[in-house]
């Protein structure tokens, strides 16, 4: 089934910008900015753009095909640890299946600019993910996670990920996962994750 919706896991605007458990947020951003899309307040619970065409359809291919839902993308408005519930009224609003959503959130068990896409798959650890599986029922949706370790000896996790780096630094990480979903939107799930995850092997 195509992705129809990417949801970027982050925290809210505030002093977090530019850290790396705000990855999510920040291809997200991206990928609406290589596409010139705008982005709407959904009152208050999160931020959306979308495409007016589906991806890869040419215009001139009929009034049906242009009925179809462009993709969607989405940027929570919640903490990271709290995403579920927007994530599932997101679902619900646009009706979209988990299998049908995608996910971008930080992983810092993966060295430092690693990209690992999975269809499905238990949180591992993180309570982003954690928190839409609950939400959702499911853990049967397509993830991207993005490298941000390692972690530095001796310092907690929890403090880690919500460390300022360069801003030059998140932008060029940010790319480079906007560039995996590009070839998963255009490609398809699976041959993305032939290219992307064998690319870390």
């Amino acid at each position: 089934m195509p992705v129809r919706m990417v949801v970027g896991l982050g925290n809210p605007p505030g002093g977090y910008r530019h850290t790396p458990h705000n990855i999510g947020l920040e291809v997200v951003d991206v990928l609406a900015e290589r596409n010139g899309l705008a982005w709407r307040d959904e009152k208050g619970r999160a931020y959306t753009a979308s495409f007016a065409e589906p991806r890869g359809r040419k215009k001139d291919m009929g009034p049906a095909a242009s009925r179809e839902p462009g993709l969607l993308l989405i940027k929570p408005q919640s903490y990271m640890n709290t995403s579920g519930p927007v994530v599932q009224w997101a679902s619900g609003r646009w009706d979209v299946p988990p299998e049908e959503m995608l996910l971008v959130c930080d992983d810092f068990s993966l060295p430092w600019g690693r990209l690992r896409i999975r269809r499905s798959g238990s949180s591992g650890g993180h309570n982003g993910l954690k928190s839409v599986i609950e939400s959702l029922g499911s853990q049967d949706f397509p993830r991207l996670k993005i490298g941000i370790g390692p972690v530095p000896a001796g310092v907690d996790p929890k403090d880690y990920v919500l460390q300022k780096q360069p801003s030059s630094r998140i932008r060029e990480l940010a790319e480079k996962a906007a560039d995996a979903l590009d070839i998963l939107l255009s490609e398809g799930l699976e041959q993305a994750m032939n290219r992307v995850n064998a690319s870390a092997e």
